[in-house]
């Protein structure tokens, strides 16, 4: 089962962008591929609001700017560009996906009245001779979370927040962790690792002298699960667990990082094969960074990307593209597209 991630407006705000609906892309990629995203009905409005002010007022201004005379634009097209159906298309066409949530209205209104005459987060402070009833939209999402935990089973839901008396508003609620980002996230997961539970079963399946300081390092595989690397008594383990059950699926003590340094490096078509060849049997371990170097070796080393066609070294390198496509910078992928013949 995924984790399941809510998001605030202020860690997917898009404000400036017409190719891509939400913000945040690097993060809410790297969350999607572990988790459910999840987002309030107000976030998403927040964002269509911002979306259309901001367009609104460059509509204006290039209405205002003489180059749109000099290149004889026709000035009615640019009035009546429907703003509106152009978000709604937007919209509609984001391909990372989430689920919304709901706030039903029913005795809300009360609760929001009474947080915001005690001032009682996620509305601001009471400051002396000052009044605020800043904090509303951050009300509507708090309940609107709130709704979603009490149809929920779930055991715990991470939030993703920049908002600090959002932040304190959950501070009692056990069930929402709240983080600023994905790398919170992730420290928030490996913790179970570092548990006495999991450290005696990695005592009992790798080496009876790991402790909880031997967990160098943790990280997704092409397949989804967890990969712990692991250094014991200047011997290094790379342990493939399992992402929902938590269990250990398999490891090895083989130092593959000079098979990867070789592909990188090749001279020669013979040594490309032979690299391809060994790396597919640790292909469940290699990391996000060693994904990042190979794929940039394909496009850049000629022995690599003059035999990108043949069956070998094509199904390794596109496996890492289509795992990993999203780490890698765009000049990157689209010549890799080119030398691998991937539409």
């Amino acid at each position: 089962m995924k984790y399941k991630v809510i998001f605030d407006t202020n860690s997917i705000r898009n404000t400036e962008s017409t190719s891509n609906f939400l913000g945040g892309r690097n993060e809410l990629e790297r969350f999607s591929k572990v988790s459910e995203i999840i987002i309030p009905d107000l976030v998403l409005e927040e964002i269509k609001t911002q979306k259309r002010r901001s367009l609104s007022s460059k509509r204006d201004s290039f209405l205002a700017n003489p180059f749109h005379f000099l290149r004889k634009i026709n000035i009615d097209e640019t009035k009546s560009f429907d703003i509106e159906n152009w978000l709604t298309e937007l919209q509609n066409a984001e391909k990372i996906n989430y689920r919304t949530i709901k706030l039903s209205p029913e005795g809300i209104l009360e609760k929001m009245k009474e947080m915001s005459l005690t001032c009682r987060p996620p509305f601001e402070k009471y400051i002396e001779n000052k009044s605020s009833d800043k904090g509303f939209k951050d009300a509507y999402i708090y309940f609107t979370i709130l709704e979603y935990l009490a149809s929920s089973k779930d055991k715990k839901v991470f939030f993703v927040t920049k908002d600090e008396r959002l932040k304190e508003a959950f501070s009692t609620i056990d069930r929402v962790k709240v983080i600023k980002d994905y790398e919170e996230f992730q420290n928030d997961v490996d913790e179970y690792f570092k548990e006495t539970y999991f450290i005696n079963r990695l005592k009992e399946e790798v080496d009876e002298e790991i402790e909880e300081k031997s967990i160098e390092d943790t990280w997704l595989n092409l397949g989804e699960n967890w990969v712990l690397k692991i250094i014991s008594n200047d011997k290094t383990y790379f342990v493939e667990v399992d992402f929902a059950s938590k269990e250990i699926l398999k490891f090895t003590d083989v130092d593959f990082s000079d098979a990867i340094s070789r592909l990188i490096a090749s001279g020669s078509f013979a040594t490309t094969h032979e690299s391809v060849d060994t790396l597919k049997g640790y292909i469940d371990f290699l990391s996000d960074q060693d994904i990042h170097s190979l794929i940039k070796a394909a496009t850049e080393n000629n022995n690599i990307y003059s035999i990108a066609g043949e069956e070998d070294v094509k199904e390794f390198f596109v496996a890492l593209y289509e795992g990993r496509s999203q780490i890698l910078p765009d000049d990157v992928k689209a010549l890799f597209k080119n030398y691998f013949e991937i539409k």
